[in-house]
């Protein structure tokens, strides 16, 4: 493709009707193209460590990585970017495996982690656990992860069919978590990208209650407007129970024209 990509952002994190603490995290950094989501789990209060810690150092990390390879931002390749997205979630697993070992509070804390960072044409999407990233492009919502969870092993195994999971009472046992374990592993992908397209990342708090056919039709109205986007599909999750915290990323591409200088500037 011709052209270079800004990024716009719009993000938003909900306590919900019923939690005392909201134990989601989001890090955006608009300038390097990136976004982290957390949701954590486990303890008084040590779930907002694991995903506050998680959300933190993966975005310090990609931020430190693409700084410092800023003047071949269009010369390196998204292999580069995907092992740096590993390392970061590597490297915050180590750290919140520590605390939780080192501080009585934290003991079995853990977090999701799901990560999402473009690059020219491509996004990079990255998870631990189950929240997820979805891609809106012509109308159409289509789901970019796949849980780490006991349910979806049973839809794989063909036990439960997507519509009845929606209604299952194990939605939230999950078999992958950062700090859980001392070696994790991460899933990985890369998509071309398009700038007609929305994407977003969001915590389980809004795929539990909301369906993605709701999702897509929230989407749909107010995808020319990400912050009241985000509101919406929030305050949706909210009127259908609010059980847990909500968290949402959602951002699109813009494509920008000009010298290359300029196009350096606008989105490093």
């Amino acid at each position: 493709m011709s052209h270079q990509y800004v990024l716009e952002f719009a993000a938003l994190s909900d306590i919900g009707r019923v939690r005392k603490h909201n134990e989601d995290a989001i890090v955006v950094c608009s300038d390097y193209g990136c976004a982290v989501l957390a949701d954590g789990m486990g303890g008084y209060k040590a779930g907002e460590v694991a995903s506050a810690m998680t959300a933190k150092i993966v975005a310090d990390y990609l931020c430190a990585k693409l700084d410092s390879a800023w003047y071949t931002k269009f010369g390196f390749q998204s292999i580069h970017l995907s092992r740096w997205i590993s390392d970061a979630i590597h490297l915050a697993n180590r750290q919140v495996v520590q605390t939780s070992q080192e501080n009585p509070e934290c003991f079995g804390m853990g977090t999701t982690v799901v990560v999402a960072c473009c690059t020219q044409d491509k996004i990079l999407f990255a998870h631990v656990g189950d929240s997820r990233a979805y891609r809106y492009r012509n109308h159409a919502l289509v789901r970019m992860t796949e849980d780490h969870s006991v349910l979806q092993e049973q839809i794989n195994a063909g036990l439960i069919s997507e519509s009845q999971a929606r209604f299952s009472t194990i939605k939230n046992l999950i078999t992958r978590a950062v700090g859980t374990q001392d070696n994790i592993e991460v899933d990985l992908s890369v998509h071309q990208a398009d700038d007609t397209d929305v994407y977003m990342l969001c915590s389980d708090g809004l795929t539990d209650l909301l369906a993605d056919d709701q999702i897509q039709d929230i989407l749909r109205q107010y995808e020319g407007d990400l912050p009241t986007c985000c509101r919406a599909l929030i305050d949706y999750a909210n009127v259908a129970g609010g059980f847990d915290n909500t968290s949402v990323v959602l951002f699109k591409l813009k494509a920008v024209s000009g010298p290359s200088w300029m196009k350096k500037l606008l989105f490093r």
